[in-house]
């Protein structure tokens, strides 16, 4: 009887044996399988958001970049935009329309005046006729310049027209005698002598007053 006891108390042992075996078997393939079905999707989406984020980071730096030369053009065009007012300043406003350059005109009237320019014989009696009058003529430059005609018919001395187209060609601001005033270019000069051996003689100057542009306009 007791090797028969003996007998069925070691089947038991290797039955437990076998049962703890199994159960630390079993127990390990549960974390096991946790963690292949449910760790390693997550590993997989974390790795794929830190790249995301690394991606992201780097337009982000792109688009900041992009800002700062947005900024610097934006800044280049108002120092351009104030380099072009300062240069156009001494040009004139032109009625398009009409071809006329009213204050320009105004300006060489008195300019005339001041050195002694009169008007032509033959026009004292015509009505409104004035020594200085438009061209009817506009023409182009390359740029975008535009320059308004004007045509300045008078009698007078050779010293006093002399003095007159010097001081036309360096108009300057009566405020300020450091700038010129406006930008005359003349273009086309006819001197007739006095037929009659006098000291006063006939003057034809054709001249072109350069326009201002629309500054806002320019390199936007």
């Amino acid at each position: 009887m007791a090797e028969k006891g003996l007998g069925s108390s070691g089947s038991e042992w290797t039955a437990g044996i076998i049962a703890i075996v199994a159960a630390l078997l079993l127990g390990g393939a549960v974390p096991v399988g946790v963690y292949a079905g449910l760790y390693k999707p997550k590993e997989k989406e974390r790795v794929a958001a830190e790249q995301k984020l690394t991606s992201l980071d780097s337009e982000w730096e792109l688009v900041i970049q992009r800002q700062d030369r947005v900024r610097g053009l934006e800044d280049d065009a108002e120092k351009m935009a104030e380099r072009l007012t300062a240069i156009e300043a001494p040009f004139a406003l032109a009625d398009v329309e009409r071809m006329d350059v009213t204050e320009v005109r105004t300006r060489l009237l008195t300019l005339a005046d001041k050195h002694h320019l009169e008007l032509l014989p033959e026009r004292q009696q015509q009505l409104g006729s004035e020594r200085v009058y438009i061209g009817n003529q506009r023409i182009s430059f390359p740029k975008g310049l535009h320059a308004t005609k004007l045509i300045i018919e008078a009698r007078a001395y050779y010293h006093d027209f002399g003095r007159f187209v010097t001081e036309l060609e360096t108009l300057r601001d009566p405020a300020d005698e450091t700038k010129i005033m406006n930008v005359i270019i003349p273009e086309k000069l006819i001197c007739k002598g006095d037929p009659n051996g006098g000291s006063r003689h006939v003057f034809i100057l054709h001249v072109f007053v350069v326009e201002k542009r629309d500054i806002n306009s320019i390199g936007r």
